[in-house]
């Protein structure tokens, strides 16, 4: 019986209860989400790493759970958070969208770590500052470089637009989005003119020109001598000068001649009546689409009749045929619409960046 009995005894004695690691995990992850004030620094950096290090073993579900009660703090623990940053999209959005635990140096990281998902979260961040932005410019393909435009709430440095600004030449889905951002400069805003189409080279001339009439008011007491002396301070200023109508016989003499003596001889004289580098007038006679021509009659102040010889010179000179009647209408309405100021702060801000295109080469040996 009593073996009997110890038998019964040992059948009736439960088995050893089995270990839960998930549930252990779990406690420690909510140990370390308590408040600073009921968790000391030192005990909360020592769960950070061994949380980090093992977050791979909670299941997908848990690591979403995780990820979203971190994103809105600002003590939680970091390392934990980066690693989950770095996780699959679906896990890592929180953090990234709005995460306020991760500093500036943690996303450049998940920037170049991660994938394409991982900075197209960043992209649309809000409040993203402008080295972040730099960052994801530097690995970002068109349709990112879009997103983070479009995000009215990121910063973006002046050499990141000007960076956009010159790889819209290439990639013309650029543009438009350029166009909304308060980063844009007058400067940059001219140089992508010469490869914007028709629509959005008006919105240049409307919102990147203005009437100059205090600066204007200023010049007028400083007589011209005074900087005819120093070359690049009568380049720079030649953008905030008044208007000078060119000499009329001068020109009609070079509109009639225009057959006759090409397409060079026409730029350089136009160029030398308005004060401009002859390379410039050159790119004005030869763009296909017209705006400049039309800035570059308004500036000059001819007159309507003046302006249609200006362009049959220009057309059959380029012996690209005529425009049509919608570009011929668009041409007109820009020249009846812009202002001669406007018109000449355009025309040398062209003039000035043209030449500084020129250079750029020689720059760079």
């Amino acid at each position: 019986m009593a073996l009997q009995g110890t038998a019964r005894d040992k059948d009736e004695i439960a088995p050893p209860v089995a270990a839960d690691p998930d549930a252990t995990l779990r406690r420690l992850a909510d140990l370390a989400l308590l408040p600073a004030t009921l968790v000391s620094p030192q005990e909360r950096s020592i769960l950070d790493s061994l949380l980090a290090s093992l977050v791979t073993r909670f299941d997908p579900v848990m690591r979403q759970r995780l990820a979203e009660r971190l994103a809105p703090h600002t003590d939680a623990p970091r390392e934990l958070a980066l690693a989950l940053a770095l996780d699959d999209i679906d896990i890592a959005r929180p953090l990234l969208s709005e995460g306020q635990i991760l500093k500036a140096g943690d996303l450049i990281h998940v920037v170049r770590e991660g994938g394409p998902a991982h900075r197209l979260a960043l992209a649309a961040r809000k409040d993203l500052s402008s080295d972040i932005a730099d960052a994801l410019i530097e690995e970002s393909d068109t349709a990112l470089v879009c997103r983070l435009l479009e995000n009215g709430t990121a910063a973006l440095s002046l050499r990141a637009i000007e960076t956009l600004a010159r790889r819209s030449a290439a990639e013309p889905e650029l543009l438009a989005p350029l166009l909304t951002r308060p980063e844009l400069t007058l400067r940059l805003a001219h140089q992508i003119f010469w490869w914007a189409p028709s629509p959005l080279r008006l919105e240049i001339l409307s919102r990147y020109t203005a009437e100059r009439r205090h600066i204007h008011n200023v010049l007028d007491e400083i007589p011209a001598s005074d900087f005819a002396f120093d070359p690049l301070l009568s380049a720079a200023l030649s953008v905030v000068r008044r208007p000078v109508a060119i000499d009329k016989a001068r020109l009609h003499q070079l509109l009639a001649n225009a057959a006759a003596d090409g397409i060079g001889a026409l730029a350089g004289g136009l160029a030398e009546l308005a004060r401009l580098r002859a390379g410039t007038m050159f790119s004005i006679l030869n763009d296909a689409t017209g705006e400049p021509l039309s800035v570059f009659a308004k500036a000059a102040g001819l007159n309507r009749k003046e302006f249609g010889d200006l362009i049959v010179a220009a057309v059959d000179l380029r012996q690209s045929g005529l425009p049509g009647k919608g570009d011929l209408e668009r041409m007109g309405e820009l020249f009846d619409t812009i202002s001669t100021d406007r018109a000449d702060l355009a025309l040398h801000c062209w003039d000035i960046g043209l030449a500084n295109e020129t250079r750029a080469p020689d720059s760079d040996d």
